[in-house]
């Protein structure tokens, strides 16, 4: 297993991981390292938001969750060398705008300062919780931790300043163009996203000292906590299982209340029990699916979603693509989740140890088309070693 994870750190680090920016890109088109991002949008198209304002379905759409992992990646190796240069293109994103507490996904690695201006909640979250982690790493020098403090600061001070039943309780686009998807909503939003808005305040507390962000945090957290108690009687995906954890896991660790803490710990156990579905799909996919597939060009996909209300429209993979991307992430997404629950309800089982070999055994990184199938197995496992948890 460890070769394995040397494998995929190698080609993370050499096909997907950019120089210029710091940034870690979605997918490669081709296993040609030179052309390997010749469909990202130009920087002409992402002036004219092409394909849409979210770069949805673009290759730079989840800069701000891929390499918040990264980061947190680095900082259970121990590599304070690349922790930091994680750090650098988190920093890039959190202030290319120029507005402070405005965040985009991704910066173009060609120019290093073409973006798209309409960002996510869950964007938002591991930018947040990364930032929040690195500052008690231990790795972060006094210099960093100072920026992070403002970087934090400025995110919760965006959100008292935008997040008011007048805007829909939602962040405004980076451009202040009209907001158009709703995906940048933070309060009044679905069970498993309400902890969001608090967890940004509560990071901003935690490092500042600052007791007004003490009291933003409090506002809202009961509420958020019982509403995370109460999820729909469906199937969530992995990735906004684990954007709750990191929420649910923040507070937890800052808030002092034992009510309040106990209230999140019983979030935690729900995600838990929500995950294990997602664990099984991944295996079944792998046992039915070619993961070895290449994703299309977007300018020549004729296969689009328009994003219902907003009319966004967003190139989609083919249905069996999608499936070779979501078996990497959902494994690996719900091998985190069980290693970074509470000590207290932590629970890596057999079933979850049985379906991750059998998802990764002949696993080749350098066939795989997807950033998810390099990073994250090289997260699960360092996260493991550093618990002592054999997987």
């Amino acid at each position: 297993m460890q070769q394995l994870i040397d494998r995929c750190l190698k080609v993370f680090e050499n096909e997907y991981l950019a120089d210029t920016t710091n940034l870690v890109y979605d997918y490669r088109n081709t296993l040609d390292h030179d052309r390997r991002f010749y469909a990202l949008p130009t920087p002409e198209e992402i002036a004219k938001r092409l394909p849409n304002p979210c770069s949805w379905g673009s290759g730079m759409e989840n800069g701000m969750i891929n390499t918040p992992i990264a980061l947190s990646m680095y900082i259970d190796a121990g590599n304070a060398e690349m922790a930091y240069r994680m750090y650098q293109g988190l920093k890039l994103c959190g202030t290319i705008t120029g507005v402070p507490g405005a965040l985009v996904r991704s910066v173009h690695p060609g120019d290093g300062k073409s973006w798209f201006p309409e960002a996510s909640r869950d964007q938002y979250t591991h930018y947040v919780y990364s930032l929040w982690e690195y500052y008690h790493s231990g790795m972060a020098s006094e210099d960093t931790q100072a920026e992070i403090r403002e970087l934090l600061s400025a995110v919760a001070d965006h959100c008292e300043k935008y997040i008011t039943k007048e805007t829909n309780y939602t962040l405004p686009r980076a451009d202040f163009d009209p907001v158009q998807s709703p995906v940048c909503q933070l309060w009044e939003v679905e069970p498993h996203e309400a902890a969001r808005l608090p967890m940004f305040y509560a990071a901003a507390y935690d490092v500042t000292g600052n007791g007004h962000y003490f009291e933003m945090y409090r506002k809202y957290a009961v509420e958020a906590g019982n509403a995370g108690n109460n999820l729909e009687c469906m199937n969530y995906n992995s990735f906004a299982l684990l954007q709750m954890l990191l929420s649910c896991l923040l507070i937890y660790q800052v808030e002092k209340d034992r009510a309040i803490r106990e209230l999140y710990l019983e979030n935690m156990r729900e995600i838990q029990r929500y995950s294990y579905f997602d664990l099984l799909r991944a295996s079944n996919w792998k046992r039915t699916n070619d993961i070895y597939l290449a994703p299309m060009d977007w300018h020549m996909n004729s296969y689009c979603r328009v994003y219902p209300g907003c009319r966004h429209v967003i190139p989609k993979l083919a249905d069996d693509i999608q499936i070779a991307y979501q078996v990497m992430r959902e494994i690996n997404e719900v091998m985190l989740i069980a290693l970074m629950m509470p000590e207290a309800i932590r629970d890596v089982s057999g079933a979850h140890r049985r379906n991750y070999r059998f998802v990764m055994e002949g696993f080749e990184p350098e066939k795989y088309y997807f950033a998810e199938g390099t990073f994250f197995p090289v997260a699960v496992w360092n996260k493991a070693r550093k618990l002592n948890i054999e997987l």
